[in-house]
């Protein structure tokens, strides 16, 4: 297979477009991944107070557990400067998947330390950009709602009963658009 560049979430025009980009290199055989786009005001309260901010996810969905999270790197795509991974966030001590997202990074736009760390899979990325002081931006372009039964679990290989609520943002490091986002929030 010929590896495609993706193209950059800020240049769809809706949230399934960019939904589809930003998934293919995991797409899962199964129910099909579509979402729903919804604002802010429409979801349930617990999940706009953590979607719907331009704060890091990490520093978030930390300050509502009330513990420090965990990376759990499920599946990588790395070609060239172009690096996708697929995660699930956990809370440090606790068997319990507070977000699975998807992350697109052009490591020409960041320095080599902070694309090490980030390869290392470690430490969550808001956490990576903050303690290296990346000037950063976060640009959340859609928000969305997938079905209990959309292919969001499937992908992520997890269970949902109930919908799950998530955005599309884009993180500009240094005024570039450096690392695009599917950040959903599950068991919260």
């Amino acid at each position: 297979m010929v590896f495609q560049p993706p193209q950059k979430i800020e240049d769809w025009t809706t949230a399934g477009e960019a939904l589809a980009d930003l998934c293919a290199p995991f797409a899962a055989r199964g129910k099909p991944l579509s979402c729903v786009e919804v604002q802010p005001a429409r979801m349930p309260a617990v999940a706009r107070r953590l979607l719907a901010h331009r704060e890091h996810m990490t520093i978030v969905l930390s300050e509502h557990c009330g513990r420090p999270l965990d990376v759990r790197v499920q599946k990588i795509v790395h070609s060239g400067n172009i690096y996708t991974r697929k995660i699930l966030l956990v809370p440090q001590g606790v068997d319990r998947i507070l977000e699975a997202g998807i992350m697109r990074v052009n490591f020409a736009l960041l320095p080599p330390a902070v694309r090490k760390e980030i390869i290392e899979g470690r430490r969550p990325l808001g956490g990576i950009l903050s303690s290296h002081a990346v000037l950063r931006w976060i640009e959340p372009l859609w928000f969305v709602r997938f079905a209990a039964d959309n292919g969001l679990a499937d992908l992520f290989e997890m269970e949902a009963d109930k919908p799950i609520y998530g955005r599309l943002a884009m993180i500009y490091c240094n005024g570039e658009p450096a690392v695009e986002l599917l950040e959903t929030v599950v068991d919260v």
